[in-house]
């Protein structure tokens, strides 16, 4: 063995539980790397990260080092510190193999062959299904201490403090005070909740945690009916929300509401009277509809532009100057709360779109122009390629599944097991599906035709040729099909362009008098 990587995991409550420290796995994994041959030892480690996510910075690192063959021998402290969900143990267990590596367990004995894989797959099923048992329970537990009149957890909303010792909310004078003013500030003086918090930040009052308010966190308050006398538990399912700081953004979790006849009410103090509440709740709802009633601006590049000194995304919004309103993009908000880092540029919106546009409707007059500039690659060989792998991939689930029914039927091994691990092999035939339709999708973008252009592009010239007076939304969707960024600065714009495997950097001309 020439190189080895040795993976550690360790969360609060298993360290707590089982005594694994990030120093015991480092220690014992390097041993026996050494003992097994290895001259240099790579060190992979995930701390605080719960082995329910496959997408964790260690293990993924790992897992990259792995696809690149650099590694031919992986340590791991026990097969749960690798992961808790068998459907992941073995999908790592299988990338290691391809890469030719070897894995060794400290505390386990693993033997790559039929009756090995049996065990190490019965062992993380009971991983996963002890995990899933501490679930259950946790939740029963926090469900009947809430129907006892206590709170499940230490919630503490803006007014109240908890008490520990009787898992009750009590009144924080101070700040039970701010909330009354709030609701009489939105319903005597017709203060919305964007007004609320300007007002707040102006008499120098900190939120909670020091900083200053924002018109959402105000929102949250005057529409919170804990200030009259009821907290609701078991409201929003929230299975999952604990690993949304571990997750990328698109793949976090969203708290759902129940249905009303699984939440439990548990007594609190009351702040506010009931019938105030509720007629704030209707000033809000009355605010909504006017506002969701009234004419917006419309921004071409809603979503695409980014400011080029912080890097943060710009927003569309109206500013008023000498008493005439217009349109520009900013990175800072010009509500209450602005966001960390925000440097507060603002571009003139029209200048950036006529520009960006100007050079998109150039290439829909001329598009041989843009396939000379990008030098278009028939990217279709390696979609196909990969559509042929996935499409084999299926027919191999489905081999897999109707050996797994057979064996059902034939009651030639435990059900309870065949069933689960039918169920895996539904969720990889789904996913394989999924990735079908995507490259499927993709082919048909990535044929050319005789002349070697991209079919789908020759499609939108001509839908462009038939009618060149497109309306905001065509034009807006057309910009999408072919920008993926846009960096704006006080004088320059620099625009990405993405088509078939290809993303492209341009930088386009300059506003004399700049775009601010």
């Amino acid at each position: 063995m020439t190189r080895a990587a040795v993976y550690l995991r360790v969360s609060t409550e298993e360290q707590a539980r089982h005594g694994y420290s990030l120093a015991a796995q480092r220690e014992a994994c390097r041993e026996r790397a050494r003992q097994l041959g290895a001259a240099e030892i790579l060190e992979f480690a995930d701390e605080g990260v719960s082995g329910a996510l496959l997408e964790r910075p260690g293990l993924s690192a790992l897992r990259e080092a792995l696809r690149g063959r650099e590694i031919q021998l992986v340590v791991v402290m026990d097969p749960d510190r690798l992961a808790r969900n068998l459907s992941h143990q073995l999908l790592i267990t299988e990338e290691i193999e391809k890469a030719r590596a070897r894995l060794e367990f400290i505390n386990f004995e693993w033997r790559n062959t039929p009756e090995g894989q049996l065990f190490y797959a019965v062992r993380g099923a009971i991983a996963q299904f002890e995990k899933e048992k501490i679930r259950e329970r946790t939740t029963r537990g926090r469900r009947q201490k809430a129907k006892a009149g206590r709170l499940p957890l230490a919630f503490r909303p803006y007014g109240y403090d908890y008490d520990r010792s009787a898992s009750m909310l009590v009144v924080n004078q101070r700040e039970a005070e701010l909330v009354r003013r709030m609701f009489d500030w939105l319903l005597t003086e017709g203060e919305g909740p964007n007004g609320i918090a300007r007002r707040l930040n102006a008499l120098g009052i900190p939120a909670r945690k020091g900083g200053q308010w924002h018109r959402n966190v105000v929102r949250q308050i005057l529409r919170n009916p804990v200030y009259t006398g009821v907290f609701w538990a078991n409201r929003y399912d929230t299975a999952g929300l604990g690993l949304n700081r571990h997750r990328p953004r698109e793949e976090r979790v969203v708290p759902t509401l129940r249905p009303e006849e699984e939440w439990i009410p548990i007594p609190v103090p009351a702040i506010i009277d009931r019938g105030q509440w509720e007629q704030a709740q209707r000033v809000l709802d009355r605010a909504r509809r006017l506002w969701s009633g009234r004419p917006r601006a419309e921004y071409l590049l809603s979503g695409l532009v980014v400011c080029a000194r912080c890097g943060l995304s710009m927003t569309g919004q109206q500013v008023k100057e000498w008493g005439r309103r217009r349109r520009v993009y900013t990175c800072r908000r010009s509500s209450q709360g602005s966001r960390p880092g925000a440097c507060g540029l603002r571009v003139d919106a029209s200048a950036v779109e006529e520009l960006v546009w100007g050079q998109v409707a150039g290439w829909l007059h001329d598009p041989e122009e843009l396939w000379r500039a990008a030098a278009w690659p028939n990217g279709s060989g390696a979609v196909e390629q990969e559509l042929g792998e996935v499409r084999q991939g299926l027919q191999r689930v489905r081999q897999g599944r109707e050996n797994l029914i057979r064996a059902l039927e034939q009651g030639a091994a435990d059900p309870e097991a065949l069933i689960e691990a039918l169920g895996r092999v539904q969720e990889r035939e789904a996913a394989l599906r999924a990735r079908e339709r995507e490259l499927e999708e993709r082919a048909r973008i990535c044929a050319v035709d005789g002349a070697g252009r991209p079919r789908a592009w020759v499609e939108i010239v001509q839908r462009w040729w038939a009618n060149p007076d497109l309306e905001f939304s065509e034009r807006r969707r057309l910009v999408r099909l072919l920008v993926t960024r846009v960096e704006a600065g006080h004088s320059r714009l620099r625009v990405f362009v993405r088509w078939p495997g290809l993303e492209k950097q341009s930088t386009w001309g300059q506003a004399d008098g700049g775009l601010d």
